[in-house]
């Protein structure tokens, strides 16, 4: 963990960048932008019901939280500033896919994992398991639209 000072110091910096950029997409996206000493949070609605919504939460206990369409990931370590802004702009861009893992023998979900391409080699990945591995899975794919069309 950062000292206090540095964290909050970094994150006012990531933050002015990310409210600059979801500032610019109230033409297209229902935006509402939260801030309190414990927290601050950006919901994002799509006008396109195609595009991915989601909600980011960064705390001043240095996690963050993220939910991508109905997916949910909570009080992950806040490592690297540089990944929000980037977040922003790819799921704006439609860089989102949403991989359904099935048992490649009983089709059963076992797993759902959303996945933010934010550059060349440089994902974003979140998993929910539902069920325990099983020894062969078939990956199903779902893309998001851009916000802008």
């Amino acid at each position: 963990m950062l000292p206090d000072d540095v964290f909050r110091d970094r994150l006012e910096k990531t933050l002015v960048e990310i409210e600059a950029a979801v500032a610019r997409m109230r033409d297209y996206a229902a935006v509402d932008v939260t801030a309190t000493p414990a927290y601050w949070r950006v919901v994002v609605l799509p006008v396109l019901p195609e595009a991915c919504l989601f909600e980011l939460l960064i705390t001043s206990k240095q996690t963050f939280s993220l939910k991508l369409a109905e997916e949910t990931f909570e009080n992950l370590p806040v490592e690297h500033f540089e990944l929000f802004p980037h977040l922003v702009h790819a799921i704006e861009a439609g860089r989102v896919e949403k991989i359904s893992k099935f048992d490649a023998m009983t089709d059963e979900l076992v797993a759902i994992e959303m996945r933010v391409m934010l550059g060349p080699g440089w994902d974003w990945r979140g998993e929910r398991r539902i069920a325990k591995a099983p020894p062969e899975e078939i990956w199903r794919t779902h893309g998001y639209l851009a916000y802008r069309r």
